[in-house]
């Protein structure tokens, strides 16, 4: 493989995580209505995460081009990075609070109370339960929220950068 194309394969990569992070990662349905949270939006995790694996990349596309050769400190600080990077994206998806929780149960309402009903539109709701770093799944029939494609076209963008980082290690031989 030229140094050119593995350049080419870990710029790509780097620029598909990159432009994931705009994508929708997280989606919830009400009703017919979609309401989607990118990665900048909906995580700090995320955004670091994305950050890291294109910081990773551009740290040693740069070296790279600057020299023949990169040190093996850069090249294990990259991936280093991108194993980070995986393993916060991961965590981050694993942290979703599963809602209503289990122990939440309904307590019926004696007809005597009198109770008032507040009307509020899909967009007021999907931003109430929807809070940057607090992610909750619904499973409800009527509301449905989880990952969405952004998600995993960020994750693939990030292994294809590992992987590619590891198939490129150093690069070339030293310019005399």
């Amino acid at each position: 493989m030229s140094r050119e194309w593995r350049a080419g394969i870990i710029g790509g990569s780097a620029l598909l995580t990159l432009v994931s992070g705009f994508l929708p990662w997280w989606a919830m349905r009400v009703g017919t209505e979609t309401f989607v949270g990118s990665a900048w939006r909906m995580s700090s995790r995320w955004t670091v995460s994305v950050l890291l694996t294109v910081a990773a990349a551009v740290v040693w596309l740069a070296w790279r081009m600057a020299r023949a050769r990169v040190p093996v400190a850069i090249l294990l600080a990259a991936l280093a990075a991108v194993a980070v990077s995986v393993f916060l994206t991961l965590q981050q998806r694993s942290d979703v609070e599963l809602w209503p929780p289990a122990e939440v149960t309904a307590t019926p309402v004696p007809e005597f109370q009198l109770s008032a009903t507040v009307e509020v539109s899909g967009t007021e709701f999907a931003e109430s339960v929807m809070p940057r770093d607090h992610l909750r799944r619904y499973t409800d029939p009527r509301i449905e929220a989880g990952t969405s494609y952004g998600f995993w076209a960020g994750l693939a963008g990030m292994t294809l950068t590992g992987l590619a980082l590891v198939v490129a290690g150093r690069g070339g031989r030293y310019q005399s």
